[in-house]
């Protein structure tokens, strides 16, 4: 399977006179040569190091993507200098030697390529890997994001409420944020919320000023639930009239007339439902009319369970003009491959396409595993639905799921899972958002009621907020 094919041991010439330790000598060297051929063909086929998520790569030089771990397979692509690449398995496999960025390079180690520049090697070439030689590639490094403090901010000389506060930054501060780091527990309220967690931005700059510069040293850290990813913009003052002088009245004055009422400003949002087979059978017609413009449905649980009204709600949805999208709700467990397989069975059943809201994990069961074994389950089953789809898919869950199992996490709204669809059941004008408000970004979907009613479905029905009215971003290309 990998291209290493052992060598034929020619046949040993048979000897007029042959001693009995001559005999012994040459099976010996028979069998000892035999089994290095077996080791070498059993080196090969070691298993690689499976990573818990897709990590990205970026190609130092030009670098061939074969079909298979060895240089005597096809080369279906050459990426040029600079091509970000995602792996999700590092493996043994043929020896390859070349020169990279002007240095000699040499190894067996391969990477299991799943997408190329963020579009999946499924949707590229048809297969669903490709292959690359390690030594060509660096580990990409995002570039710094750009973040304004959501209120007063310590900056500290490391990732901890212990350490040293260098600076406080005011409200709008600007500051570029190299990474987010794991680093102490810390507490507080910001902009009139609470917030909370273990992430922690590593400082760069402040106000376009390097940190090293003003305070000697590479990074400062801050709590990363003190920032936003604009700055509050203040609405112009209105402008205060020039009196008018008022007339001499007259003996017959003009009556005033009554004011015209100020209407309503239409809602920025659009409204949207999701459902399953609890709603049983809906007029999606009805639906249609009583203004919503979206819903997304269940689709599977686990790795066998299929909603039966997918199929059905979803055609019928789509023809009464409203954009449709699946949901997957979870059940991890330990079990050995169990993301992977949730997500495939997901896939497989939702069949997204083009058009379709982004698919997303519906995230209400830990499983009983630990906060660090339900991120990683996490990030393996958004992985396999990248790999699959090529688009990150989004995620359900409520503030205090996300804050008490996955221990208020921002990794995932760092790494380009910025579609959150959070469910807080509030009257309130806005949802709480977990994972220092979704490193920054806020919600995109918001479920604030369980208890809603919609022309065309019995019962009670859950209804949504999508936050704008321009559905392409949250659509699979």
């Amino acid at each position: 399977m990998l291209g290493f094919l052992p060598q034929e041991v020619p046949a040993l010439s048979p000897a007029v006179r042959r001693s009995r330790h001559s005999s012994l000598t040459a099976v010996f060297a028979v069998s000892l040569l035999s089994a290095m051929l077996v080791f070498a063909v059993a080196a090969v086929s070691l298993p690689g190091e499976v990573f818990g998520a897709s990590i990205s790569k970026v190609a130092l030089c030009s670098a061939n993507l074969r079909t298979k771990p060895t240089t005597s397979a096809s080369a279906r692509k050459v990426i040029s200098t600079g091509t970000k690449v995602s792996a999700n398995l590092r493996l043994v496999g043929g020896s390859w030697r070349t020169t990279c960025a002007g240095k000699a390079v040499s190894g067996a180690s391969w990477y299991r390529i799943t997408a190329i520049n963020g579009k999946s090697v499924k949707s590229l070439y048809g297969v669903t890997y490709l292959y690359a030689a390690v030594g060509l590639f660096k580990t990409y490094v995002p570039p710094p994001v750009t973040k304004y403090a959501a209120c007063r901010a310590n900056l500290r000389s490391s990732a901890a409420t212990s350490a040293t506060a260098r600076t406080v930054i005011n409200t709008d501060t600007k500051v570029l944020v190299a990474t987010e780091v794991t680093g102490g527990s810390w507490s507080t309220t910001c902009a009139g919320k609470a917030v909370a967690g273990k992430g922690w931005y590593k400082i760069s700059s402040v106000n376009g000023k390097s940190v090293k510069s003003v305070y000697g040293v590479t990074y400062l850290y801050a709590a990363s639930g003190l920032f936003k990813s604009t700055v509050t913009t203040a609405a112009a003052p209105t402008p205060t009239p020039a009196p008018t002088a008022t007339p001499a009245p007259t003996t017959a004055p003009t009556p005033t007339p009554a004011p015209t009422p100020t209407p309503t400003p239409p809602s920025p949002y659009a409204e949207g439902i999701d459902i399953s087979h609890w709603q049983g059978t809906i007029d999606w017609t009805k639906v249609a009319a009583a203004g919503k413009k979206f819903a997304f449905m269940k689709a599977s649980e686990s790795t066998d369970f299929v909603d039966t009204t997918y199929v059905t709600n979803r055609a019928q949805a789509r023809a009464a003009g409203l954009y449709v999208g699946a949901y997957h709700f979870a059940q991890p467990s330990t079990g050995v491959g169990d993301a992977i397989a949730e997500a495939d069975h997901f896939i497989d059943t939702a069949t997204p396409v083009k058009g379709d809201l982004i698919p997303v994990l519906d995230l209400e069961r830990s499983g009983s595993l630990s906060q660090v074994a339900l991120t990683a389950w996490v990030q393996a089953f958004l992985g396999r639905v990248y790999e699959r789809v090529g688009v990150r898919a989004a995620i359900y869950v409520s503030p205090n799921f996300w804050r008490t199992y996955m221990g208020d996490t921002t990794w995932f709204g760092l790494n380009g899972y910025d579609i959150l669809w959070v469910a807080h059941w509030t009257t309130g004008v806005a949802p709480s958002v977990p994972g220092g408000n979704w490193a920054g970004d806020g919600w995109t979907f918001w479920q604030y009621t369980s208890d809603g009613t919609v022309p065309g479905i019995s019962g009670r029905v859950d209804l949504n907020r999508y936050r704008s009215k321009n559905f392409g971003p949250v659509l699979i290309p």
